[in-house]
């Protein structure tokens, strides 16, 4: 089970910082509904975040 966040938020404190989130992020970000968003793929593998992930993976498989 999740702990909660030690200090609390106003929702609209958490509405803003999931704003921020989302524009810090990938260029190509579209939210499309409640909870909904897409990405385009090609961005995400080529971005350098997703390239480390990739290659640590394929070190703890062994590929």
């Amino acid at each position: 089970m999740r702990k909660p966040i030690p200090f609390s938020r106003t929702r609209k404190q958490k509405d803003e910082l999931l704003k921020q989130l989302i524009n810090n992020t990938y260029e190509s970000v579209q939210v499309v509904g409640r909870g909904t968003i897409n990405i385009d793929p090609k961005e995400v593998r080529n971005s350098e975040n997703f390239k480390q992930a990739l290659s640590l993976a394929k070190s703890i498989v062994g590929a």
